[in-house]
């Protein structure tokens, strides 16, 4: 879904005037910061060599429809045209042919149906999924592309459900406080999620891909969320607030050995969103850095070494994603107006502006 914080450059790439920040944690305190030195844009040749696009959603049309851009910004292609619903992206198919998203319809002032649906990427029409909802969301593919789940309030606050590609429903969960946020682990077997069940805060959950089997993560009486598989499966990242504000934390895929993955920021007014595993190469987790009174940014988290993508004098950026093979990172930004794609290397480098258009756009997803 959209986020309120968050063509191609003609010619030679611009100089950039921002540079490249490295931090390392002294002594437990504030991280020292070392300038790297200032770096250009990505140039139209390497752009040119980068595997895949980006497809997206936009509101430069007014209402939020699908677009689909290269990474050199050529060959921009709207994929829907539904200005009765706002058409939100959403998780790649396994086989990288289609796409997870969700389309809201408005059917009054004060009342939008969301319907899961599956786009082909190689056009034609989408393909609804299960019953409508107020408030749908999370859609995430099983190992084999054959069912999904996702969370909806069909028929509850909030509740959790896997949808076959023929269209057969199951819910997976059945509790008043709320389930959220549903994950399928990379092997296919689990189900990672979020639940306010026990009323001690909301905690991370795990269950079989049947719905059995489900069984509490954390265990500290403050919020945890979103949590992410890692690629291989075996650890899981998430978010959590049990030291005062919210913070990166990792743990095994059981649940144990939880600590926190971040420790370079420690002052009032410091919030870590939105975490986001390389899908190849060595272990990284990019994530959002919101502190009081600066633009947002993004951090890159690789062992004990943290990089900064460099940031403009305004705006903030947020919404990391990573290409498929893990050498590039998308992510919207407002640093020169409205909520842009942008580009940059996996080390955070050279971040290149990619759209430009009067609407926003947001929420990219790589694809083949």
């Amino acid at each position: 879904m959209a986020r309120t914080e968050t063509q191609r450059h003609g010619g030679r790439a611009r100089k950039a005037l921002w540079a490249l920040v490295f931090l390392t944690a002294c002594g437990g305190g504030e991280p020292r910061t070392e300038i790297a030195g200032a770096g250009d844009t990505l140039s139209l040749a390497e752009r040119e060599k980068i595997a895949g696009s980006l497809v997206f959603s936009s509101k430069r049309d007014g209402n939020a429809e699908l677009y689909r851009v290269r990474p050199t910004g050529a060959a921009l292609q709207r994929m829907t045209n539904s200005p009765e619903t706002d058409d939100f992206t959403g998780p790649l198919s396994p086989d990288g042919r289609e796409m997870a998203g969700v389309w809201a319809r408005r059917m009054s002032p004060k009342l939008r149906l969301s319907q899961l649906v599956v786009v082909p990427l190689a056009g034609g029409a989408a393909q609804p999924l299960g019953a409508r909802g107020v408030r749908l969301r999370s859609p995430s593919w099983s190992r084999d592309g054959r069912w999904l789940v996702y969370e909806s309030d069909s028929a509850s606050f909030r509740d959790l459900y896997r949808v076959e590609r023929g269209g057969a429903t199951v819910r997976l969960t059945d509790n008043p406080e709320g389930n959220y946020s549903p994950e399928v682990s990379p092997d296919g077997a689990w189900v990672l999620f979020q639940s306010s069940r026990t009323r001690d805060g909301v905690q991370v959950f795990r269950m079989r891909a049947d719905g059995s089997g489900q069984r509490r993560l954390t265990d500290v009486a403050r919020d945890h969320w979103g949590a992410r598989w890692s690629p291989d499966g075996r650890r899981i990242v998430f978010l959590s607030d049990r030291q005062g504000a919210d913070r990166l934390w990792v743990m095994d895929a059981d649940g144990g050995n939880q600590r926190r993955l971040t420790r370079e920021d420690t002052l009032p007014g410091t919030i870590e969103a939105q975490p986001a595993w390389a899908p190849a190469g060595p272990e990284r987790i990019a994530h959002v850095l919101r502190r009081s009174g600066e633009p947002t940014r993004i951090r890159i988290q690789q062992g004990g070494r943290v990089r900064q993508v460099p940031t403009g004098a305004r705006g903030g950026d947020d919404t990391p994603v990573w290409s498929r093979d893990g050498r590039y990172l998308a992510f919207v930004s407002t640093r020169d107006g409205n909520a842009e794609l942008y580009i940059a290397r996996a080390d955070g480098t050279r971040p290149t502006r990619l759209t430009r258009a009067d609407g926003d756009d947001f929420d990219p997803v790589w694809v083949p």
